[in-house]
């Protein structure tokens, strides 16, 4: 049986058509030159001479940076209209839209109720329109430049750039009947 397989291992491995240069014992076999290159194929003189007028071009082509490439997709349209330049005044470009608590004088606001027990302090405000607003320190309030400053459980301090401290404090009802009655007397 293993005399069957080797020669059935030999008998293929000679089918398969193993080198014969490895088997032989001739020195010049083993030693034979590689095959020379393939020659390049000649050049139409067209495309030489078309290449030729072309090369500078190309050389000019590739020394520009990336970013100067013309992208065809975005409308360049503007490059050739004329750049116009508005000058805008800073004062307008700065300032903040008001909001309706800056449009009265300080001196025309109620305070009608304060919240003083909560994690952060608020009070009511009215307008003379009657209209109310809630308010916190840091609240934007009058026409000249006023923030809410403080906010106790009485009172509601108000600072103005340039002037005292103005202090709204919540009045009591027996001080508006008195203020009614004396403008009813005055009639």
């Amino acid at each position: 049986m293993r005399v069957f397989l080797l020669t059935c291992i030999v008998v293929i491995t000679a089918s398969c058509g193993a080198p014969r240069d490895i088997y032989s014992t001739d020195k010049n076999a083993l030693q034979k030159k590689p095959a020379a290159a393939p020659e390049p194929l000649p050049v139409a003189p067209q495309a030489s001479s078309k290449s030729a007028i072309l090369k500078p071009y190309f050389k000019e082509y590739l020394k520009r940076p990336a970013e100067s490439d013309v992208n065809i997709f975005k409308n360049n349209l503007a490059a050739f209209a004329p750049f116009i330049e508005i000058e805008s005044e800073p004062e307008s470009a700065q300032e903040e839209p008001r909001t309706p608590l800056e449009y009265y004088d300080i001196d025309s606001y109620k305070l009608v109720l304060t919240m003083s027990g909560t994690a952060q302090a608020k009070s009511m405000l009215t307008d003379p329109q009657g209209k109310s607003y809630i308010v916190q320190v840091g609240t934007k309030i009058g026409n000249r430049g006023g923030k809410v400053a403080s906010i106790s459980s009485t009172e509601v301090r108000i600072d103005e750039p340039g002037r005292a401290v103005a202090i709204k404090a919540l009045e009591s009802g027996t001080d508006e009947m008195i203020r009614e009655l004396q403008s009813v007397q005055e009639f």
